[in-house]
């Protein structure tokens, strides 16, 4: 693991063109060595298969579909493995056992392992869940097969941030690159299907307890989970809860540019510190019939409460000036519903009908902070004026620092303050600037989901299958940002000397990482308490003068296009037939319908005047596909697939909500005509299984994409007025998407001794693309990221495990600039994670956890890594604790 290490810590070095392009020598060398580890990784396997099958005539005897038990990864891996192996599909299966042997404590980060999946972080924590490298929201991630509602503070898109979901009430993971005609149609990249837990075969009772802690936080906190459940007769249940609380910290700088563009006008410093409380609770019960049919009936709730303080130093080189900011908010996600259903058997010919009916609500909105009056992210602003910085340049867009790499004289890792060197902040000339709510609420209910689906068997080769699925949903959005200035006649303005100070959290090791954090920690003032801070502002709250002109309202057009009520109906309706002609070949083919009506409420702001607006936009999905399944023999199988799939426009994107001025012949808003972003899929895969402990595969895919969406600009008529340029999201030209994937698993049986515990995961993904911007630029998909990689070593002998895994997503575009150079792109990402499990007997584990080994940063910049938009660390975490299997 040292080579691997070595070679990971500079990975695939990104260059600013979007497009396609020659690789880097970094690129390329890390390319030759995800290449070489799987291709050797399987030249081992196969070369050592009949090896292997000498050393153990058990094996060689052992049915293709029985598993046998040895270990607690191997377990898993064997589970896994013979999902995989018998899908008519392409797949890629993830079981609970898995999960719970990596320190992956929700269910976006349950996934990040498996091959072409990848993950966005938020505050070191997995969100979002993208497939190939795609948009997260060009992906359907569904829990029971249901695509949920979404709630999100800052985008108004259609992906789910899973963080609020824990990983313990996951009992499968499902990854379908090529999606068939009864799954839900709007995957471009594929679909993630997380199966919660059902009632267990026996009497089941689980428990685990465990401390946690941050090391940048320094603090700990603690886990508990439960799991009971059991058969009475025909009636089984399950009920499964867990608690998650930890500490977090932050340390973040941000040089935030504008004027010509790379030019720094503040430098920020931030530094976070956090309570994250996740809640789960998953119920289930079912009624089984003895004909194999049942009914069933789940529900589930999951939340997340983020209870975050931020204080933030920031040097405005533009306005010559320090800012103090004192922010306080605590952010709560909230998943709550449920479903019940049945499935039926029709006679003694395998025919049978399946339904459910679905309710869901997610929720976003911010605690009691201020107070329950003015929840918001809450943020008091202290200014320091006329600082006199030293070393700026005057390029024409006023006094701002440079980057080395364009011709200035800071560092990327050590922007500097360019302060004097004899400054000191002074709390009496620290006059107060502002109070800033920001204030959002979303909420999105389905509020109801209804499906049917009928299967029939048509002769002893062919099943034919067909259903449709509705949904109803509703999503509420507000969205303010007030800022309030003092009045002058209540009294002089308030200074940081009418506060009693403190010392920062954990100012003294802010960014130790970095030489800029040396030159923060001895030289700024000591800031206030949330307690005094939120004290203060209840005292004085009718002594603050709303900034009508700087808050972004309804009335000024400020917070039009994310102010919203949606309406809109699914319905959907497929046909497939799976044909066996022969034990070597399985064809599954079919077409799904897919119809969507969106009704948006908003307002328009025209000529100053505020006017409701309502759109509709309708259309109809034909999503035909085939998948081919040859078996070349017993352990072999070449697959194929063709599919179209499709993504609905993002929510943000369709609201009528914007500004149109008559006398500057512009209106700035959404799109309510936007088209669905379509796209055909090519897929082909060789996979070889090794007994059911391993598996290597390789395996192509192609896909075509047409309307994406970008922001454009076009001229045309508005209200009968010609002329009118239109600043909205558009429908681009078509671009492609490629790529190869290769993965590797398996338990190194056939070594002698001790290594013969031993297991290798190892995956590689390279994907490639070419689109045109409107402007005719050719860039890459955003969020597309070039390179995915996962290598993971483990040793597991029954009684102890152990796994030390690598997890690594390549560069990407977060957004588009004028040119290449001012795209803005999300750094590449390697996580490091070690886990550990004893048996201390059959029914008591012992579990350690240590992730982020590295201590990886997150970063961001304008078209090179010289260029830094924004850094964070996070520091390690660990975890230990013991699970108790009771009966």
């Amino acid at each position: 693991m040292v080579e691997i290490d070595n070679a990971m810590s500079e990975p695939f070095q990104e260059s600013g063109n979007g497009g396609d392009r020659p690789l880097t020598n970094g690129e390329a060398q890390m390319t030759r060595f995800a290449l070489m580890t799987a291709t050797s990784l399987g030249a081992m396997l196969i070369a050592t298969t009949a090896q292997a099958q000498q050393m153990s005539p058990d094996a060689q005897a052992m049915p293709s579909g029985e598993i046998v038990v040895t270990g607690t990864i191997v377990a898993s891996e064997m589970k896994s493995i013979a999902e995989q192996r018998k899908a008519d599909n392409i797949v890629n299966v993830l079981t609970a056992d898995g999960i719970g042997r990596l320190p992956d404590r929700n269910a976006a980060e349950a996934v990040q392992r498996l091959p072409g999946v990848a993950i966005e972080r938020d505050q070191g924590e997995g969100r979002f869940v993208a497939v190939r490298g795609l948009p997260s929201q060009w992906n359907s991630t569904l829990i029971n097969g249901n695509r949920l509602p979404t709630a999100e503070e800052e985008t108004t898109s259609r992906a789910t941030a899973f963080d609020f979901f824990p990983s313990e009430l996951i009992d499968q993971v499902v990854v379908a690159k090529a999606v068939t005609p009864d799954m839900e149609g709007d995957a471009i990249g594929g679909s993630v299907n997380f199966i919660t837990r059902t009632a267990p075969e026996t009497r089941t009772l689980q428990v685990s307890a465990g401390a946690n802690y941050s090391e940048k936080a320094d603090k700990a906190g603690f886990l508990a989970s439960a799991l009971y459940g059991d058969r009475i007769g025909k009636f089984g249940f399950v009920l499964s809860g867990t608690y998650y609380k930890r500490h977090w910290a932050t340390d973040n700088y941000e040089p935030r540019r504008g004027g010509d563009g790379i030019g720094i006008t503040r430098l920020e410093l931030r530094d976070y510190t956090g309570v994250r409380e996740t809640t789960g609770l998953n119920a289930a019960m079912e009624y089984a019939f003895d004909d194999g049919g049942k009914l069933y009936a789940r529900g589930i709730y999951g939340s997340l409460s983020d209870d975050e303080t931020h204080y933030k130093h920031r040097m405005n080189f533009a306005s010559n000036r320090v800012e103090v900011q004192h922010i306080f908010n605590t952010l709560i996600t909230e998943l709550a519903g449920g479903e019940v259903g049945g499935i039926h058997m029709l006679g003694g010919d395998g025919a049978k009908f399946e339904w459910k009916a679905a309710h869901y609500e997610n929720l976003f909105r911010y605690g009691d902070t201020p107070d329950s009056r003015d929840n918001s992210y809450f943020v008091v602003r202290f200014d320091q004026r006329n600082v006199g910085y030293q070393g700026l340049e005057n390029r024409g867009s006023g006094n701002l620092a440079y980057n080395e790499i364009d011709g200035g004289t800071d560092p990327a890792d050590a922007i500097s303050n360019h302060l004097p060197s004899d400054f000191a902040m002074n709390p009496s000339l620290t006059r107060l600037s502002n109070v800033e709510l920001y204030r959002i609420r979303v909420k999105e209910t389905d509020r109801v989901v209804l499906q049917g689906d009928l299967t029939v068997p048509a002769g002893d080769s062919l099943t034919l299958k067909l259903g449709g699925k509705y949904r109803d949903k509703l999503r509420d959005a507000t969205f303010e940002d007030l800022f309030y200035t003092w009045n002058p006649a209540a009294g002089p303005v308030p200074t940081l000397a009418d506060f009693a100070l403190m010392n920062q959290p954990g100012r003294s090791g802010y960014l130790d990482e970095l030489a800029i954090g040396k030159q923060y920690s001895g030289q700024f003032s000591q800031v206030v308490s949330e307690k005094d801070i939120v004290a203060w502002y209840l005292a004085n709250r009718d002594n603050l003068v709303l900034d009508e002109a700087g808050s972004a309202t309804l009335a000024n057009g400020g917070a039009l296009g994310r102010t919203f009520r949606l309406y809109e109906k699914q319905a959907a309706g497929y046909v497939m037939g799976t044909w066996q002609p022969s034990d070597a070949l399985t064809v599954l083919g079919g077409v799904r319908l897919e119809y969507t009506k969106t009704t948006v409420d908003g307002q328009v702001l025209v000529n100053g005047v505020l006017e409701k607006a309502r759109s509709s936009n309708d259309y109809l999905a034909v999503l035909p596909s085939l998948h081919l399944t040859y078996h070349l023999d017993g352990d072999t199988n070449l697959r194929a697939a063709v599919t179209r799939t499709f993504a609905r426009p993002d929510f943000g994107d369709l609201a009528p909500g914007g500004a149109f001025s008559e006398a500057d012949l512009e209106f700035s808003g959404g799109n309510p005509d936007l088209k669905p972003t379509y796209s055909w899929n090519a897929d082909l895969l060789f996979e070889r299984y090794f007994g059911n402990d391993g598996v290597i595969s390789a395996g192509a895919f192609f896909k075509r994409i047409s309307n994406p969406i970008y922001d454009t600009r076009r001229v045309g008529t508005y209200r009968g007025i010609d002329g009118v340029t239109f600043l909205t999201p558009g429908n681009g030209a078509a671009g492609d998407l490629y790529g190869f994937e290769i993965n590797a698993q398996r338990r190194l049986s056939f070594l002698p001794g001790l290594l013969s515990n031993l297991g290798v995961n190892a995956n590689y993904t390279l994907i490639r693309s070419t689109f045109s911007l409107p402007d005719g630029r050719e860039v890459r998909v955003p969020r597309q990221a070039n390179n995915l990689a996962n290598v993971a070593v483990y040793f597991d002998d029954g009684r102890f495990s152990t796994r030390l895994a690598m997890n690594y997503k390549g560069a990407y575009i977060e957004e588009y600039g004028s040119d290449a150079e001012s795209d803005s792109y999300y750094g590449a990402y390697t996580s490091l994670d070690l886990t550990a499990n004893w048996n201390l007997t059959d029914h008591v584990t012992l579990f350690g956890e240590a992730s982020n080994l590295t201590n990886q940063k997150l970063h961001y910049y304008l078209g090179e890594k010289a260029r830094p938009l924004q850094v964070e660390y996070y520091g390690r975490r660990f975890m230990l604790g013991v699970k108790a299997s009771l009966f």
